[in-house]
């Protein structure tokens, strides 16, 4: 029987009233009332469990949430809280169960953040929920999240592996793509591929904080601690790639042995090197290699002992075949490296070396960045060959080696990058390799860094104090100089700044630098937008770089930059220019018609309707839709006195409208045609037309009855019969009155 609504509903505008006083028990005693009305309304129960759970009756509570979790199956609350309630009682699986639930319904509901949420919750109250941790290792893939993917990877490999052990593997395996040089999840292979357990991965506690802490890997993991480096971390890789190689059926074919001898071999060459036992090793690899067996891990691990060996031709020999594969490709850069640096060839030591450094330096960037990276390597390296100094290259060599030699290097890369973006301009990346390269490169970015404190807080002579050292410490990095020209900038000495980053500019052009060139010219035409020379020299590099969209955009602002200047004629003659570079322009943007309009733009402000008409008449060649095109040709032939071809004008527009099925455009351009010339015959004939043709009968009725009158007042009488005539076949409510019209102009005609 239905309770008393009124009691219900005063019932509860008082519970809200009491949770308002935060008067928890009173609230709940109230809610329970109400529920004697309603006893299966959903609102009040969970305000009646919300009450209890706060006044800490958790039990009662829990009872409550369990009977919404049936009543209401798509809401979330209900399970969040009652998991929150099992987890405070203990029962941490059944919670973890509720929070598993709940983010299959914010799943449902397409909400990711509050789904991810409920699994971390989940793994918090039982981090052995296998279902909980694959579906966070997926999202965290898909995000980029890469220390919690491995995070998760630990923990089912942990979870997999006695039961599902190939699982384990392939969990490791897939965390690896997206991480390839983490030292743990290597560690964790070679422990499931050896068979040994993987132990508990560290709390989870803190999802959110960092990966788990070196202390905590060397005391429960117990693996080797010696790995760190880039040869090692390529070496760990090499070897469990090999040890993976034991288990695959698909291993290359070796036609000198067996399958059973390859693995052999391969067992004795990974337990020997693991080992320490160096020749034993290289014998197995020599006798692989002897046999036909072409696998990049052999070749890099034969190349490391080579090299150790100081057999370098040899090692080179291998690396260079290592080379190829994704895998190897930054170890194998760098051992090579330092192959040919023990044989004093320093030019293609350095190569090499920056070949590796490039590797490391592009995982750093933006995506967007890393062509403009790339392209700074490049000048690099070209300046280096051109300038021609011993010298300089040794000691870059020298100082690579030693930074990527280091353990924790990964973490001194970031710290690096971090510091390097802080003296990039907006829009500009620079290169690792290069800061590494500055003796004393700590000192010179400490002291960049507090300059750049300095500028920030409006203390000039500070900063230039600071910038000033930092100059005479590494006088050729040219960052340095521009962050001379911004303290200039703040100093207001703008003529001082334009002509510091002229030369800085024009420095990274002989250096090939150019990304970083072409930024500061832009930072140039940014304080001196009217600079002619730095506008031409800009197009002139963005045209040899291939970059034509931007060449064509800065040509539009040089024009502009004439044409403030009052230099129409100069403005004219660089949209010409443009205008043959064009065609070689990204076709979705339509730099012809884009060219055309500025064009037709500049010769209407100097009252050349003539030009104005040429260029309009082709965009309407290239661009039959272009309505601007067709409106001013329309404007423009009256003032040349061929009004004539105003109408045809119109229909060529309209026509491609109807021909591309788009008659409500049509319709527009016609109304606010006559809006504009309310006694057009001619337009008040094509909208009636229109509307005829578009089955909106009462439309063309209100033109064709305006176009009547205007027939008449204009003595067309011959015209006026048979608007008059088209209006009767639409029957329209006072047709008597339009017949009666009609059998006086005929009568009148006879």
């Amino acid at each position: 029987m239905a309770g008393n609504r009124q009691r219900f509903e005063q019932a509860l505008q008082r519970a809200n009233e009491l949770i308002w006083q935060n008067k928890w028990p009173d609230a709940a005693e109230v809610y329970r009332r109400a529920l004697q009305e309603f006893p299966e309304d959903s609102s009040a129960l969970m305000g009646y469990a919300w009450a209890l759970f706060n006044a800490g009756d958790l039990q009662t509570a829990a009872e409550i949430y369990q009977r919404l979790v049936v009543l209401a199956p798509k809401d979330t609350g209900p399970r969040e809280r009652l998991a929150e309630i099992l987890a405070q009682q203990g029962q941490n699986e059944a919670a973890a169960t509720r929070y598993v639930e709940a983010a299959d319904l914010f799943q449902a509901q397409g909400l990711a953040d509050k789904r991810i949420a409920a699994l971390e919750s989940a793994t918090r109250c039982n981090p052995h929920s296998d279902r909980a941790w694959a579906d966070l290792l997926k999202y965290y893939q898909e995000q980029g999240a890469i220390d919690k993917a491995i995070r998760a990877t630990l923990w089912l490999a942990h979870l997999y592996q006695q039961e599902h052990n190939s699982w384990a593997i392939e969990v490791c395996r897939q965390t690896q793509r997206f991480a390839p040089n983490d030292r743990l999840l290597g560690q964790v292979m070679l422990l499931l591929q050896s068979g040994r357990p993987v132990p508990i991965p560290p709390s989870t506690s803190d999802l959110k904080g960092d990966l788990i802490e070196d202390t905590c890997v060397e005391t429960e993991l117990e693996i080797d601690n010696e790995a760190g480096s880039v040869t090692e971390i390529a070496r760990q890789r090499a070897l469990e790639s090999l040890a993976e190689a034991l288990f695959d059926d698909e291993r290359p074919a070796t036609p000198g042995l067996s399958s059973e001898e390859v693995s052999l071999l391969i067992g004795q060459a990974v337990d020997a090197q693991t080992r320490g036992d160096l020749e034993t090793a290289l014998s197995a690899y020599e006798r692989l290699v002897a046999a036909g067996t072409s696998m990049p891990s052999v070749h890099f691990n034969l190349g490391l002992l080579y090299k150790e060996q100081m057999r370098f031709d040899e090692a080179i020999a291998h690396l260079e075949l290592s080379l190829p594969d994704p895998g190897f490709l930054l170890g194998s850069h760098f051992a090579l490296g330092e192959c040919y640096q023990a044989q004093g060839r320093f030019d293609e030591a350095l190569e090499h070396f920056l070949e590796a450094v490039k590797v490391i330096d592009l995982t750093t960037v933006r995506r967007d960045q890393v062509d403009d990276l790339i392209r700074v390597y490049e000048g690099l390296a070209q300046n280096l060959v051109n300038t021609g100094e011993p010298e300089r290259v040794q000691h870059l060599v020298n100082s690579l080696v030693g930074f990527l030699g280091q353990r924790g290097w990964e973490e001194e890369v970031l710290k690096a990058r971090k510091r390097i973006d802080s003296l990039a301009r907006s829009g500009t990346v620079l290169g690792l390799a290069e800061i590494l390269s500055l003796s004393g490169s700590e000192d010179v970015l400490r002291s960049a860094a507090m300059a750049q404190e300095y500028i920030r807080r409006k203390k000039t002579y500070s900063a230039l104090e600071e910038l000033s050292y930092s100059i005479g410490k590494a006088p050729h990095y040219l960052p340095l100089h521009s962050m001379l020209a911004q303290l200039y900038i703040e100093s207001g000495n703008l003529e001082g700044a334009i002509e510091k980053m002229r030369v800085i500019a024009q420095a990274y052009e002989t250096r090939g630098q150019i990304p970083l060139a072409l930024a500061t010219y832009q930072q140039i035409l940014e304080l001196s937008p009217l600079d002619f020379t730095i506008h031409t020299r800009m197009i002139e590099m963005l045209i040899q770089r291939g970059q034509i969209d931007d060449a064509l955009g800065w040509y539009l602002e040089l024009a502009d930059a004439y044409y403030q200047l009052a230099q129409p004629e100069r403005a004219q003659e660089t949209y010409t220019e443009a205008l043959r570079l064009a065609p070689r322009g990204t076709p979705e943007k339509r730099w012809t018609v884009r060219i055309l309009h500025r064009m037709a733009d500049l010769a209407m402000q100097r009252l050349d309707w003539k030009s104005a008409i040429k260029h309009y008449q082709e965009i309407t060649r290239l661009a039959p839709d272009d309505e601007r095109a067709h409106l001013g040709l329309m404007r423009l032939y009256p003032r040349i006195g061929r009004a004539h071809l105003v109408i045809p004008a119109l229909d060529q527009l309209l026509k491609h409208y109807i021909a591309t099925q788009r008659s409500e455009k049509a319709v527009v351009i016609l109304e606010d045609l006559i809006r504009e010339q309310p006694e057009s015959i001619p337009l008040r004939y094509r909208a009636a037309q229109l509307y005829l043709n578009t089955g909106k009968r009462q439309k063309a009725l209100e033109h064709l009855d305006v176009l009547g009158d205007l027939q008449l007042e204009a003595g067309q009488q011959a015209d006026a019969i048979k608007t008059l005539d088209a209006i009767i076949a639409l029957k329209p409510a006072n047709i008597e009155s339009y017949v009666s019209l009609r059998q006086q102009l005929t009568g009148q005609s006879q």
